[in-house]
């Protein structure tokens, strides 16, 4: 905060306090130049609005709901650690077009395309934001900077026996949560944050609440015969609200590759789980609507990229 007093001499001094700095003064011909001074060194020590300045702000507003983080919280935190990286020192008011430009061709260097998209689009919201919710004076630059193809949606699904090898080769811990996840199309971090209080067995359901799910909504998972049995054991000994599997992510992600690798099955990762469970529903003759119950999709875009039916498959249904 700035001060003025003026001194024997006429000149107005003018010193500017800031909590846990020392305060710094100067003296000036007239009140008008103090103020002008007072100004500039106000902006030049006020933090300028970065991504790194911003996101926990963006991450608290945004992507918290009533106290709980939504679904998808870790992602966009990863992905805002990324382009703040990249744009440390450079505030939003102060970011191009251009800057946009030479982020996407340096990040197309290290990453897939599709990762590059997600990251801008990030940007844009975060832009957006930041202008309306906080009167940021920025744009949002990323309009008619041309995004990079989303890529090919993964096609490679889990063949019954290709499971049987991997659960052979996979740990204890890690066995009854990849049989859940091919059995139910649950993600990763929804299967980890099971409570005993989630499941209803007599329904046949998981209700997953919004803040676990990735697009925020709360959703019920229909179970299998086999989904049923792995939880009811699961649950033995659980408190009502105590997570039944003792693992993180990233420990279920390395074990389920672990396994892969010796069990030799290629390409695959523990999301190829989901997009198997997705098809196998999909190929026991579904509906749309039925399928969207299954994954927790809202669009029929987003759908298609999980549902890979094969011809021969459905060949009967056409008899």
């Amino acid at each position: 905060m700035a001060t003025f007093r003026t001194l024997p001499s006429g000149k107005v001094q003018c010193q500017i306090r800031k909590a846990g700095q020392k305060p710094i003064s100067s003296t000036h011909p007239t009140l008008e130049d103090a103020e002008q001074w007072a100004r500039e060194q106000e902006q030049e020590q006020s933090p300028a609005n970065t991504i790194q300045l911003l996101a926990p702000l963006y991450l608290s507003e945004v992507m918290i709901k009533a106290g709980k983080k939504r679904g998808g919280y870790d992602s966009v935190e990863n992905r805002l650690t990324v382009v703040a990286r990249n744009l440390r020192t450079t505030a939003l008011e102060a970011i191009t077009k251009e800057d946009v430009v030479a982020y996407r061709s340096h990040r197309l260097n290290a990453v897939t395309g599709s990762t590059v998209r997600l990251e801008i689009q990030l940007l844009s919201r975060f832009l957006r934001w930041a202008k309306e919710e906080h009167n940021v004076a920025c744009e949002d630059v990323t309009q008619g900077v041309k995004l990079p193809e989303a890529g090919k949606a993964r096609d490679v699904i889990v063949e019954p026996d290709e499971l049987r090898r991997i659960l052979k080769w996979a740990s204890e811990k890690s066995k009854p949560i990849i049989e859940l996840a091919y059995e139910t199309a649950m993600r990763r971090n929804e299967i980890l944050a099971i409570t005993p209080y989630m499941i209803d067995l007599d329904k046949r359901i998981i209700r997953l609440m919004g803040d676990l799910t990735k697009n925020g909504e709360a959703r019920k998972v229909p179970l299998t015969l086999r989904a049923m049995e792995i939880l009811k054991e699961q649950c033995k000994g659980k408190q009502v609200h105590q997570r039944i599997f003792d693992i993180s992510p990233y420990g279920i992600t390395q074990a389920f590759r672990r396994a892969a690798r010796i069990a030799e099955v290629e390409n695959v990762c523990f999301h190829s789980l989901r997009h198997t469970a997705i098809t196998n529903a999909a190929e026991k003759g579904l509906s749309t609507v039925q399928l969207m119950a299954v994954s927790g999709h809202k669009t029929l875009s987003m759908l298609s990229r999980y549902a890979h039916v094969k011809a021969e498959s459905i060949a009967h249904l056409l008899d």
